[in-house]
Order: C-alpha cells, then sequence, then structure tokens
C-alpha cells in the first residue's frame, strides 16, 4: 500500500488526470452492478447458498482496486490470508462495491441472474462490458495493474515501479 500511494503521489499531473478518469467510471460502473446484484436479492442468495462462491477470491484483489481505494481515501479492512478470500468476512464481502475486484463484482450466479428481470440482466451484461474495458485500459498502461491480482503482479513486476507506464500502453490509452 506505501509503495502504491508513494507511487500514485509522483505520477506526472497528466498521468494522475488519466488514471483518476478511468477509476471514477470503474467506481460507478461497480456501483451500478452492485444495485442490480442487490435489486435482484443477491445478498440473501448468497448467504443462503453452500458453494461459496466468494471463497474463491484469494489473488482478485488487484493494483486497481488499491489505487481506486487511495483516490477515493476509501478505508481498506486488514486482508486475512488464513480466509479463503482475505476480504470475506462473517457477513459477506468487508470491502465496498466501489473496491471490489473485477472478478468478484462482476460475477452473478444462476440464481441470482434468474431473478434479475431481462432489461437488468441484459443492463449488467452490458456495465460488464464497460467495467471490463477500463480495467484493461489501465492494465494497458500500467502492466502492473493486470487483472491476475496485485500479489501476482507484484511478485512478476519485481522491483520495477507499480505504475510504469508501457510504451504500448501509454499510447493505446492517450
Amino acid at each position: 500500500m506505501a509503495r502504491a500511494s508513494a507511487e500514485l503521489a509522483g505520477l506526472p499531473a497528466d498521468d494522475r488526470y488519466w488514471l483518476e478518469a478511468r477509476l471514477t467510471v470503474i467506481r460507478n460502473l461497480q456501483i451500478a452492478m452492485d444495485r442490480l446484484f442487490r435489486q435482484a436479492g443477491g445478498p440473501e442468495l448468497c448467504v443462503a447458498c453452500p458453494d461459496c462462491c466468494c471463497g474463491c477470491g484469494r489473488h482478485h484483489f488487484t493494483l486497481t482496486n488499491l489505487l481506486l481505494s487511495l483516490v477515493e481515501a476509501l478505508d481498506l479492512p486488514s486482508p486475512d490470508y488464513r480466509q479463503t478470500c482475505p476480504y470475506l468476512g462473517r457477513q459477506g464481502c468487508r470491502l465496498a462495491a466501489a473496491q471490489r475486484p473485477y472478478n468478484c463484482i462482476s460475477f452473478i450466479c444462476g440464481d441470482v441472474e434468474g431473478q434479475l428481470e431481462a432489461r437488468d440482466r441484459k443492463a449488467f451484461y452490458r456495465l460488464d462490458e464497460l467495467l471490463r474495458r477500463e480495467y484493461e485500459a489501465i492494465a494497458a498502461r500500467y502492466p502492473a495493474a493486470s487483472l491476475r491480482g496485485l500479489l501476482i503482479a507484484e511478485e512478476r513486476n519485481g522491483d520495477r515501479p507499480l505504475l510504469r507506464p508501457s510504451a504500448l500502453g501509454s499510447k493505446l490509452t492517450s
């Protein structure tokens, strides 16, 4: 967190503006998707479900999620790596909808999907498409922000800066 925070503070103004604009779009899309999930009774269905899909998120939290939390000054719960997902608590996800990893906010099971009206289901998947594009745009510009998860990306990135723009990514996402 300290490393990402320091690099974020040191970003040139143009890069920071570009990144903050993408993060704002991500926040808004994720909140809209969560609203549809809740409208379909998602939290209640998840609590009653024996599969615990949220138990598969050990490495889903990405650099993009951390940057959004830093830019928006959102508190991050301390991860508990003894759990199947470090942000899963007794009452469900401990992250705000805007902070949740792409895989977590975009996944709905058949039971939740079945509770959405056709227009809402279509809206959810359209929002998902737009959201994926935003995550991919950030990852194209900053390779350490891949959808593979922050710890995996950091391991692959090594000591190189997390917010080191790739030459190709900067041209694609200008």
